[in-house]
Parts: structure tokens; sequence; C-alpha cells
């Protein structure tokens, strides 16, 4: 697979500056090839996640509001993240020493 590479600062910025709708096809065209590139079996949960995303972008005023909404949606993640790690380590995991099987009818 061949590498991106990311324009540079300067002109990251001068396009969020003067071209904004440049620089979100950018950020669009590189997410796509992003999840292209992913696993099979993680591609719909990542658009999913995009979508949720682009969501919180299109409803902030401003793209402040949008980068401060997406930060927060990072920290939520983390930390339900940190709460599942910590609270799953506490508990103990029971198996049942025996369990009553019941078998499938047979279809006609």
């Amino acid at each position: 697979m061949a590498r991106v590479e990311l324009p540079g600062f300067d002109t990251l910025r001068y396009l969020a500056e003067h071209d904004p709708e440049r620089l979100e096809h950018l950020r669009n065209a590189l997410t796509e090839m992003l999840i292209a590139r992913s696993p099979a079996e993680s591609q719909q949960r990542l658009r999913g996640l995009q979508f949720q995303i682009n969501a919180r972008i299109k409803l902030a005023p401003n793209p402040i509001a949008a980068c401060i909404a997406v930060s927060a949606m990072m920290h939520d993640t983390l930390e339900q993240l940190q709460r599942t790690l910590c609270e799953g380590a506490d508990d103990e995991i029971t198996v049942p020493a025996s369990a009553r099987i019941i078998p499938f009818r047979q279809r006609s």
C-alpha cells in the first residue's frame, strides 16, 4: 500500500482560511482511503463512527465548536473504555458447573 503524504501545516492552514470546501474534500477523501484500507470486519463500524463525526461537525456553528464536539466524543469513548477496563478487572466470570442441553426438533 502506498503511503499518502499530508500537505504541510501551512498548506492546511491556508486551505482552512481560504478554501474550506477543498479542505473538507481532502478530509473526506483521506478518511475514506483509511476506512477502505481497514479490515473488512471493521469498515462498517468505522463508517458509522465517521457518520457520527460528520454529523457533529455539521451541527457545530464554527470550526472551533466542531473541534470541541469531536474532542468530547473522543473523551467520552475513552472514559467508557477506562470504566470498562477498571470495572471488568474486578468482576469474576462464573462458569456454570453443568448445563441442560435441549435438542432442536427435527424439521419435517
